[in-house]
C-alpha cells in the first residue's frame, strides 16, 4: 500500500503542480512511517514479530531509495529522518559481544536474500549519512560502521575495496580536510579498513612510491599524511587503479541485484496504483450509468 502511494503522489506530480514538493511529502510519510513503527514495537514491549520486521525491511529500503535518488541529501536528510532511521536500522542488526565485552553491531551473516538485502541497503544508509556535513549525522553513521568492522572480518578483497573507496571518496570530497571533526571519523575508519586489509588489497605493494608500513598508518597523523599531504598523488591513483575496480565488481554482483529488486519492486507498486485507477474509473462510470437510468425513470 505504501508504495502504491509514493507512486501515486509522483503520477500527480508529474501531471499537476504539487503545492508543497514532492521530496517533501515523501520525506514526511517516511519520518511519520517509521514514528508509528517505533512506537509499535515499544508497545509490543519490545518483542518483534514478523509483521514488523516486514515492515522495517520496507522502511529501510525506501529510505535508502528516498536518499539515493539525489546526489545532494543536504535537505533531504532531517533529523526526524535521522532519528527514525538510526533505531531501525539498530534493531535490524545483530548486536553481538566483541573482545571487551560490550556490545557492538554486526551485519547479518545469514544467507536469507531478505536479511542481505536489508544489510546491504543499510550499510548505504550509513555511508550516506557518513558523507553528510551535519557532524552529528556522520558521528552516528561512523560508530555503528566502526562496530560493524570491528564485529567481523571482510569478505574478501572486494568488500575492502568497496568500503576503502567510499570512504575514501567522501573524504576527497570535505572542503577542510585539516583538522575538521568529519575528517577525523573518515580517518579513523579508513584506518581500521585498512588494518583489516592491508594484505587483501596489497597496500604496500600497491603503493610502491612511499614506504607504507602498517607502524605508519596506526596513527591518524600517520594516516593523515600518507593519503592528504605528501602522497596524495600515489594515493588518489592506488584507489583509482586498484581498489576501484574490486570496488565496482562488488557493486555489480551484491548491491546491483538488490538494486533490480527494488525497481521491480516500484513497478509492481506502479501497476497496482494504474489497476486501482482503472477499477476507480469503472466505478464511476458505472454509477454515471445508473444515475441517468435513474434520471430516465423520473422523467
Amino acid at each position: 500500500i505504501r508504495g502504491q502511494i509514493f507512486s501515486a503522489l509522483r503520477h500527480l506530480h508529474r501531471e499537476y503542480d504539487l503545492y508543497v514538493p514532492l521530496d517533501y511529502i515523501e520525506r514526511r510519510i517516511l519520518e511519520l512511517s517509521m514514528e508509528a513503527c517505533l512506537n509499535d514495537i515499544k508497545l509490543d514491549g519490545g518483542k518483534q514479530t514478523s509483521t514488523f520486521e516486514n515492515n522495517c525491511r520496507e522502511l529501510i529500503n525506501l529510505v535508502n531509495d528516498y536518499l539515493s535518488r539525489s546526489t545532494e541529501n543536504s535537505e533531504r536528510v532531517t533529523e526526524n529522518l535521522v532519528n527514525g532511521i538510526i533505531p531501525i536500522l539498530d534493531t535490524m542488526l545483530i548486536f553481538t559481544k566483541n573482545g571487551t565485552g560490550s556490545e557492538s553491531i554486526s551485519i547479518h551473516a545469514s544467507s536469507d536474500d531478505h536479511r542481505s538485502e536489508t544489510s546491504f541497503t543499510g550499510l548505504n544508509i550509513l555511508l550516506i549519512l557518513l558523507a553528510h556535513p551535519n557532524i552529528s549525522f556522520c558521528g552516528m553513521a561512523s560508530i555503528r560502521i566502526h562496530s560493524l568492522l570491528n564485529c567481523r572480518p571482510l569478505n574478501g578483497r572486494e568488500e575492502a575495496a568497496y568500503l576503502l573507496l567510499s570512504v575514501s571518496n567522501i573524504l576527497s570530497s570535505i572542503s577542510n580536510i585539516d583538522d575538521s571533526e568529519h575528517c577525523i571519523h573518515l580517518l579513523s575508519l579508513i584506518k581500521i579498513i585498512i588494518d583489516k586489509s592491508f594484505d587483501l588489497l596489497q597496500i604496500n605493494a600497491c603503493i610502491s612510491n612511499i614506504s607504507v608500513d602498517k607502524a605508519k598508518l596506526t596513527t591518524l597523523d600517520g594516516l593523515r599524511e600518507c593519503i592528504l599531504s605528501t602522497n596524495r598523488e600515489d594515493w588518489q591513483m592506488f584507489i583509482q587503479k586498484i581498489t576501484k575496480p574490486y570496488a565496482d565488481h562488488y557493486q555489480s554482483m551484491s548491491i546491483r541485484p538488490f538494486q533490480m529488486n527494488m525497481k521491480i519492486w516500484w513497478n509492481h507498486c506502479h501497476e497496482m496504483m494504474n489497476i486501482g485507477i482503472h477499477k476507480r474509473n469503472r466505478q464511476i462510470e458505472v454509477e454515471k450509468l445508473k444515475l441517468q437510468v435513474t434520471k430516465k425513470k423520473y422523467l
